[in-house]
């Protein structure tokens, strides 16, 4: 066997089984090979004193075309972007481009855009030009304020035909005043020229200082794209530039994790077996995120790219698309000709997303082939099960919509978070927005995050499969998006996120998290209905 770099770590099997196929990125239950391989890289973090927070991956994999035994299996380990301002650290797998080496192309070319912006700066700051700036302004201030004058003087002096008749000396005096508007607009102007042909050569400069650092950020940028030449396990290539077809390139694609692993496993010929992405150190402000977690692949950067890398690996299905097997049916516990009360199960997703899964919009369809009008009213999380109404007209869908809108709907939810909590009882008020860099995350955002209001209350600790647990019951003023996944995990909030949250916490065999009541007005009859469906754990 060819000798392998030294961050293709050694790993033995155990008893553990070994994958039937690589995992599917965008939802899994990490591998117990992954989790074994990360709880070795969470050591290893902290034998270097690791104290930033960052997104950490590992892979499993094996030596192509050998027998699977202890001394072919083994695991590479990355981290998304730099960690602590470097790209080079030799336990890692290296990136797929380096261009923080000062000897590269890049470095040299963002010297001199660099040197461009700092050629700008001081040309906005010269004191010279400040001051010529300033006089030049003086002038023609001075200027116009004599030109105003001369024709205030002289509109003053007009005459009607009769008044000009008893005034024999009025063509000479007019002739004076237009004599002084002509002054008037003469008054420095040898020195208003200079100044201004002064000023036209330094914007001129300017501009086209400006312009060459635009043309050359943008032809780096592009030269930086084509660097990031992929490979899939067919062997084939492709650039970012490639990858995305003209689509907007976000900042970052190709420094996460999952690339970097595949691009190391397919350069050194090995099989990628397994893979997980976790988050250790501490959370960012505006991203909750508990160390240890397992998370899957970013969307907005990993997707476009993974959609290339896995060509060619046989790859897990989507668990998502495993509902489809498994779902229960939706149950309808109330009904009459203006509307619809449902029990939504988990899996379930409320609105028809960008695949074939089972959704309510067309169950609805199905159930009631005569419904008309957007049907849903609110929705629950994919993964959420719980009480919904919706709406069999469009009337009565306005009607209700106004009703969420004008907060004149209670719902209940019940969660059983990961652990303990202090507080009993209180009032949680973080705004929410959605995390642009990371979709569909979403964070408190002080700044530009929408209100966002939740009345909880502890119901009590339990056990549950062998893990202490907290039941509380959730009472949303508002209706943002994740609004209850959020709160429960923002350091902010309960710090403590709901069990089986992919997103903000740890994996299990479901989000525990159902809306037990709900409770609003009929549109047509005025009646106060409430719904209740106990939570199923």
């Amino acid at each position: 066997m060819v000798a392998l770099p030294a961050y293709v770590h050694p790993f033995e099997q155990l008893d553990d089984p070994l994958p039937t196929a690589f995992t599917f990125p965008f939802r899994y239950t990490p591998h117990p090979l992954c989790v074994r391989a990360a709880a070795i890289v969470q050591q290893q973090l902290r034998e270097m004193s690791v104290t930033e927070g960052k997104m950490f991956g590992v892979m499993v994999v094996r030596v192509k075309n050998e027998g699977v035994n202890s001394e072919n299996l083994f695991f590479l380990a990355a981290y998304s972007g730099q960690l602590m301002r470097s790209y080079s650290h030799p336990w890692f797998v290296p990136p797929v481009v380096d261009y923080l080496d000062p000897d590269s192309y890049f470095q040299r070319e963002q010297s001199a855009i660099m040197a461009l912006s700092r050629r700008m700066e001081e040309l906005h700051a010269n004191e010279a030009i400040r001051q010529a700036r300033q006089r030049l302004t003086a002038l023609v201030q001075e200027r116009d304020a004599a030109i105003a004058k001369a024709k205030a003087e002289s509109d003053a002096h007009k005459l009607s035909q009769e008044e000009q008749t008893n005034a024999p000396d009025y063509i000479r005096q007019r002739q004076f005043l237009k004599a002084n508007i002509h002054r008037a607009k003469q008054l420095h102007k040898e020195e208003i020229m200079a100044l201004e042909q002064q000023m036209t050569a330094h914007n001129a400069l300017s501009r086209d200082l400006f312009e060459e650092r635009k043309r050359r950020s943008e032809a780096l940028q592009q030269w930086l794209f084509e660097q990031f030449e992929m490979l899939n396990a067919q062997g084939e290539r492709k650039n970012l530039l490639d990858i995305w077809q003209g689509a907007f390139i976000p900042s970052g694609a190709g420094e996460c994790c999952a690339p970097k692993l595949l691009q190391t496993a397919y350069q050194l010929g090995l099989q990628p077996l397994a893979m997980a992405e976790f988050w250790w150190g501490p959370s960012h402000p505006q991203h909750y995120r508990q160390p240890g977690a397992f998370f899957p692949a970013c969307h907005s950067k990993c997707r476009p790219i993974l959609g290339h890398m896995l060509r060619g690996l046989n790859v897990e299905a989507d668990p998502a698309g495993h509902y489809e097997q498994a779902l229960r049916p939706v149950r309808v516990l109330w009904e009459d000709e203006q509307l619809a009360v449902i029990e939504k199960p988990e899996g379930w997703c409320s609105i028809p997303g960008r695949s074939d899964q089972a959704n309510l919009f067309d169950e609805a369809l199905r159930l009631w082939p005569d419904i008309e009008g957007s049907v849903i009213v609110h929705r629950l999380d994919q993964d959420t099960s719980g009480v919904m109404v919706l709406a069999k007209t469009a009337r009565t869908h306005r009607a209700l919509c106004q009703q969420f809108e004008h907060r004149e709907v209670k719902k209940k939810y019940i969660a059983l978070l990961e652990g303990p909590i202090a507080q009993g009882e209180g009032i949680l008020s973080l705004p929410i927005g959605p995390d642009l860099d990371d979709m569909p995350h979403q964070h408190v955002d002080h700044e530009q995050g929408k209100e966002a209001v939740t009345h909880y209350v502890v119901l009590g600790t339990e056990e549950h499969k062998g893990q202490r647990v907290t039941r509380v019951a959730f009472y949303p003023q508002t209706g943002r998006t994740h609004q209850l996944r959020v709160h429960a995990s923002a350091p902010e909030g309960l710090h403590t996120p709901i069990l089986g949250d992919r997103l903000y916490g740890h994996v299990a065999d479901r989000l525990y998290l159902h809306a037990e009541t709900l409770e609003f007005t009929h549109p047509t009859t005025g009646e106060r209905l409430r719904f209740e469906v106990p939570a199923p754990f």
